[in-house]
């Protein structure tokens, strides 16, 4: 019986860099930006956050499947409060 070293399905990954500096998230995303984002990865599904001024690139640049607008998450976030969430 052969058996294959594959990567798990359920592993999960999440890095917040600036792939300008870092390595890890450069090759995970195939994105290169001077500001931090966030890149996660589970279940196989790869989703990066992104600033509102990058998302548009991103989605023509990066290696992933969903892609979220960190400003409208931070808003969905807030939600009615008067001040931005930590």
């Amino acid at each position: 019986m052969k058996t294959r070293n594959r990567k798990s399905k359920t592993q999960t990954r999440l890095i917040v860099a600036a792939s300008e500096t870092d390595p890890n998230i450069l090759y995970a995303t195939k994105f290169w930006a001077p500001d931090p984002f966030i890149f996660l990865e589970r279940n196989g599904k790869r989703t990066l956050v992104l600033s509102d001024l990058e998302i548009d690139r991103g989605r023509k640049q990066a290696k992933a499947d969903e892609f979220i607008s960190f400003n409208q998450l931070e808003r969905e976030m807030q939600g009615k409060s008067k001040t931005a969430p930590p």
